[in-house]
């Protein structure tokens, strides 16, 4: 049985063989992170969906409208020296590890960016980070070596409580590290030494040059993965969990229900006034986990810009997409499922491609490998 503790630092990330969970969990098959997962969203899983029904998809690329592709290209070569930029069905690409970043050429900077001040895209959709899961410790190392002013690179603050104005540069800076707490446990903790887990898996974020939001973690013995997660925002995240298994053929576990109560906001967080982390909804594809939270902008925590998540067709992240080893039967699902799709199919490089869109407007290309 999970404790307390174990509930509230939930910060899970699947991805390849082991789930990489922070705040002191021990590393574990995915199928276990799921389960997880699961307890965490606050209800029992309702039976796992039918693995065969669909092929499983892996993460191909982000696609991201930038007024400078050739800047956002350098931008991640430098911060990821083991990728390289090439080209992807006629479109300018960074590589790393089999995934993709595809960019369009815009005339003036899309909507959607990170704002670093009010700590939120603008406007919001679903889409919220990048994720590579590696030595977080060596990449924020080696990436402050570079630029000690923090120019190219800037660190978002990352906030330790609610009477925390300044943050700290990544989660290990913290008083108690990556350890998830509610302001409750904070509280019941002041006073104490500070404590961190053998395992623990420092993460912090930075944005780059377009405002795509990249979260680091993992306590990785090198800096060896480029895409360990996404991580997204939906209104109901076990809800998203359910679409994505039954209607893209991802593996997760259908939950029912999938609207359950949201718990505390915990830290540390870059949300001065802390992060809803419950519930939390995951899946796998082949190469990658898919992580929701809750929406954050609710309740007055983002002042006026509090409300529905947009689409995101035009914004900085356009559309995610992935790749099938045949299309025809995801696109008889679709149709009998009743889901349309937005264009095509039509040529991606030497192959074809489709758009849908999620359940809360963010698109996906649906690849079909060549």
């Amino acid at each position: 049985m999970l404790g307390q503790e174990d509930v509230t630092n939930e910060h899970i990330l699947v991805a390849g063989p082991t789930a990489r969970i922070g705040g002191g969990l021990r590393r574990m098959p995915v199928a276990n992170a799921l389960v997880v997962a699961a307890l965490l969203g606050g209800c029992a899983p309702a039976g796992d969906a039918d693995p065969a029904a669909l092929p499983e998809p892996a993460f191909h690329h982000l696609h991201i409208n930038a007024v400078d592709p050739a800047t956002s290209l350098e931008w991640w070569k430098t911060a990821w020296p083991a990728g390289e930029v090439t080209e992807v069905a006629g479109f300018p690409a960074f590589a790393a590890d089999g995934v993709y970043h595809l960019y369009t050429q815009v005339d003036e900077p899309a909507p959607g960016a990170f704002d670093v001040d009010r700590h939120h895209a603008v406007p919001q959709s679903a889409f919220w980070t990048t994720g590579p899961s590696t030595d977080g410790l060596a990449f924020f190392g080696r990436l402050t070596g570079l630029d000690p002013q923090g120019d190219r690179f800037r660190f978002l603050p990352v906030y330790t409580g609610p009477d925390d104005t300044e943050g700290v540069l990544h989660s290990g800076l913290a008083p108690y590290g990556d350890r998830l707490l509610t302001v409750a446990e904070l509280e019941t903790l002041a006073g104490t030494e500070p404590e961190r887990g053998p395992n623990s898996q420092d993460f912090g974020y930075l944005v780059d040059p377009d405002g795509v939001l990249l979260e680091f973690n993992g306590n990785a013995e090198t800096e060896d993965l480029f895409y360990g997660h996404l991580h997204f925002w939906h209104e109901a995240p076990l809800c998203a969990v359910n679409w994505y298994v039954e209607h893209l053929g991802a593996r997760g576990t259908v939950r029912d229900p999938c609207d359950v109560e949201r718990g505390p906001v915990s830290y540390p967080s870059f949300f001065p006034s802390g992060q809803l982390r419950q519930p939390i909804g995951s899946v796998q594809v082949a190469n990658t986990g898919l992580v929701w939270y809750t929406r954050q902008c609710r309740d007055g925590r983002c002042g006026e810009a509090d409300g529905p998540l947009v689409p995101s067709r035009g914004q900085v992240v356009d559309h995610l997409a992935l790749i099938y080893p045949a299309l025809d039967p995801v696109m008889a699902h679709l149709e009998a499922a009743g889901i349309p799709i937005v264009e095509g199919p039509y040529p991606f490089g030497e192959t074809r491609a489709i758009l849908i869109e999620d359940l809360d407007g963010l698109a996906l290309e649906l690849i079909e490998a060549g």
